[in-house]
């Protein structure tokens, strides 16, 4: 995929995440190279922390990002809204 610069970029996409449980979280990601019957860990990073909220104190949805839109342009299967709506 390329980012909003036209540079061909690595990236993690989570379209449609599911968590349960309302709370502050984070995701770990971990980058493996299998070579042969071999599998080795090359690195893990954290994402920032996001939030989870019930279905009655969510806030609405954000304008999406410019990233995202590139995303979509580029075909990849993603919501992407032109304006932000609150409840």
């Amino acid at each position: 995929l390329k980012d909003i610069d036209g540079s061909h970029q690595g990236f993690f996409v989570f379209p449609d995440l599911s968590i349960r449980v309302e709370g502050r979280y984070r995701l770990k990601l971990c980058l493996f190279e299998t070579i042969g019957t071999q599998v080795h860990h090359c690195k893990s990073i954290y994402s920032s922390v996001f939030m989870v909220y019930t279905a009655k104190r969510f806030p609405g949805m954000e304008e999406s990002t410019q990233l995202s839109r590139a995303f979509a342009g580029q075909g990849l299967k993603v919501r992407v809204r032109k304006n932000a709506r609150g409840k």
